[in-house]
């Protein structure tokens, strides 16, 4: 079976890699120059360069070929070329997804003549993050020259294209992402941009950070719909799918040792919590037992626990912080959180994430002048919380 990959996509570099890995050969197609040279060499993996139409496509393929699709999900004529060409030549198509974000927020509009629509009926500079590929149709918005600030990749070609249209060089933001929800806000300061275009590029695209940004910074969101629904793959499920059918080993799951109780005096000690959940609350009450001098910082406040910063999470608040937790309600935020600590070499616990936590809290038990933490490997939270109450039980009949 020979195996063609369309790529362009983080999910089609990784599953490249993937293929690499397992020995199995593969031809991997990429439309631009730029989208090859991301392509690091790997084993066995051929990469062709250039856009190619329905009829170049199906010159490529045979009956025994197996194509994979894992292009973008907006480039809808690229996919529908790809499914033509493999029903004329009988090679076997399988589609591999970037699953969408469910988002509740912005202006969501079905295309880009509806958003240049949208943007001539409201004013205010933009900030454009929807790639070069049709920013000649933004030109159609009033003013846009003044009024727009493409955010596109870093090749020459591109910033020629951004020029040539009568974008001006401080307008034209030439970048690589992937963009932390920080560089999006910097990046809104820095424009004055008061609305934000972009699409729903998934997680791996960067519209989770997209839209953090966007709140943060409080400005409007318009989101480009993708163009259909689809039916396919996720990257796991299609790892699984040519393993089961080129018959490749499976991966070797290693088990994380348990983790370590180390127990610390915090007595005096700055601990910043982030969040005013009722996760928040709890890890905050147990730090200042223990003596801590802890600073809760979060946008809102709420019934379950006392703000001391009321505003987001600025990496600034880690100055001088032992230990940190993380227990927002916005994944991006407690991400960024995690990556601050980990520069900085600060423990943190993060409430939605045990991989990116380098400490963990456990369950509390206390009496006879004796303190026992339980946690487990990270799933048994019903046997951590059953173990606790029966040495809670314990302690209290040595008491």
């Amino acid at each position: 079976m020979r195996i063609c990959v369309f790529s362009g996509t983080t999910e089609g570099h990784e599953l490249s890699r993937f293929l690499a890995a397992n020995g199995v050969p593969a031809e991997v197609f990429v439309a631009t120059e730029y989208g090859a040279a991301v392509m690091e060499p790997m084993p066995g993996i051929t990469v062709h360069e250039g856009r190619l139409d329905e009829n170049e496509i199906a010159a490529r393929l045979d009956a025994d070929t197996l194509l994979i699709d894992a292009t973008h999900p907006y480039a809808a004529l690229v996919t529908d070329n790809l499914r033509t060409a493999c029903a004329k030549t009988g090679a076997r198509y399988e589609r591999l997804l970037r699953p969408a974000l469910r988002y509740g927020e912005g202006e969501t509009v079905p295309d880009t003549e509806a958003a240049v629509a949208w943007l001539s009926r409201h004013p205010g500079k933009v900030l454009l993050t929807t790639g070069s590929k049709e920013l000649e149709a933004y030109t159609a918005v009033e003013n846009f020259a003044e009024r727009l600030y493409p955010r596109v990749l870093p090749s020459v070609g591109v910033i020629q294209k951004c020029a040539s249209l009568g974008f001006p060089g401080s307008h034209i933001i030439a970048m690589q992402g992937p963009f932390s929800a920080g560089m999006n806000a910097a990046l809104i300061r820095q424009t004055g941009a008061e609305i934000l275009v972009t699409k729903d590029t998934g997680a791996t695209g960067g519209f989770a950070e997209k839209l953090a940004a966007a709140r943060e910074t409080g400005i409007k969101t318009l989101i480009i719909a993708r163009p259909r629904e689809e039916s396919g793959r996720s990257l796991a499920e299609m790892q699984a799918f040519l393993r089961e059918e080129l018959g490749l080993a499976e991966e070797k799951k290693q088990t994380a040792p348990p983790r370590f109780p180390l127990f610390v005096p915090l007595e005096g000690r700055r601990c910043a919590v982030f969040g005013a959940g009722k996760i928040a609350a709890r890890r905050a009450a147990v730090l200042r037992r223990f003596g801590a001098c802890v600073t809760v910082t979060a946008p809102e406040k709420r019934a379950e626990i006392e703000i001391n910063l009321c505003r987001g999470y600025e990496k600034s608040d880690l100055s001088g912080v032992f230990l940190a937790v993380a227990a927002t309600d916005d994944r991006t935020v407690n991400h960024r959180i995690a990556e601050d600590c980990a520069s900085l070499g600060i423990p943190v616990s993060v409430a939605d994430s045990a991989s990116e936590s380098t400490f963990f809290f456990p369950a509390v038990c206390e009496g006879a002048e004796l303190t026992v933490g339980v946690v487990s490997r990270g799933t048994s939270h019903a046997k951590t919380a059953e173990a606790a109450r029966r040495i809670r039980r314990v302690l209290e009949e040595m008491t």
